[in-house]
């Protein structure tokens, strides 16, 4: 449905696709996903046909997620800096205070801060493969649902507020002295492809687009979620879940009610999909156990 509406609004925003990357995609991405559909049917190597199927699922969403980002671009809605930089300079502390006052810190913690940002897709799927190691299966799909569903969601939501990024309050002295690996190139590519005549979207040039809400903050979320309970990795994940997230706005540019709709975004989606996993389960119980329950 989601790819349907990728390429829905693609035709009635003139924005073309590359035609023979879109069908390296198709065969790269359907054959693993049928295969491993189909052993996981049939209970035959569940470990391994779970993970086949699963970061099929991740480049999947990612693609169409990524193509939904960059068509939000070119939303008819007005561009959402100015009411995102007024919702901001009402806290406390803004994102430009944060993206000024970080320039001051130590080399290490802002190479820290950028690692953190952009390894956020590499430790997710670490995060994964340990929980389908550890054999909890059913946890990593819990996970992948609601990374897969929020993402969506806020690639839709990007609709109704596009926006550059805080960077774009800075002055250009102030961008030229961002960190490497800072999201400068997001800025530019916002600007070409909503101003563009007939743009094409290419895989090289998917996502990154996105500022309100924050996917990063939803990823990070669920990378502590995922290692609740542990000993060790449950507060070591929490603190690496908040040095993300603080890397969201200095590194990613994002404004700080992007973290809040992040955040809000993920609790929806976290009971949207609880509550249907507990339909389902209840569903499928005989009445006998229910009854007995009950």
């Amino acid at each position: 449905m989601s790819a349907s509406l990728a390429l829905l609004l693609s035709y009635v925003m003139n924005v073309g696709w590359n035609l023979q990357e879109l069908l390296q995609i198709c065969l790269i991405l359907g054959v693993p996903l049928t295969v491993g559909l189909m052993l996981l049917r049939h209970d035959i190597l569940p470990c391994f046909s779970s993970l086949m199927t699963i970061f099929s699922l991740i480049l999947l969403v990612s693609l169409i997620g990524g193509a939904l980002a960059m068509l939000s671009t070119r939303s008819p809605a007005e561009v959402a800096d100015p009411w995102l930089a007024a919702a901001d300079n009402a806290l406390p502390i803004s994102a430009m205070e944060i993206v000024v006052e970080t320039q001051q810190l130590p080399g290490w913690a802002i190479s820290m801060l950028v690692k953190a940002y952009l390894q956020t897709g590499n430790i997710f799927v670490c995060t994964l493969i340990a929980l389908h190691l550890l054999d909890r299966l059913q946890w990593a799909w819990r996970i992948i649902l609601i990374w897969g569903w929020s993402f969506l969601a806020i690639a839709l939501l990007s609709f109704s507020a596009p926006a550059i990024g805080c960077f774009s309050q800075l002055s250009n002295d102030e961008v030229a002295h961002l960190p490497t690996g800072a999201g400068r190139y997001a800025m530019r590519k916002f600007h070409e492809f909503r101003t563009a005549i007939a743009p094409i979207l290419e895989i090289d040039r998917l996502g990154g687009v996105i500022t309100f809400p924050s996917l990063h903050t939803v990823t990070a979320m669920m990378i502590a979620q995922a290692w609740h309970g542990f000993r060790i990795l449950g507060p070591l994940t929490k603190i690496m879940a908040i040095v993300i997230i603080f890397s969201c706005v200095p590194v990613g540019g994002h404004y700080l009610v992007d973290l809040f709709a992040g955040m809000a975004v993920w609790w929806g989606v976290t009971l949207g999909i609880d509550r249907m996993i507990v339909s389902r389960a209840a569903a499928s119980t005989p009445p006998s156990i229910v009854a007995a329950a009950a």
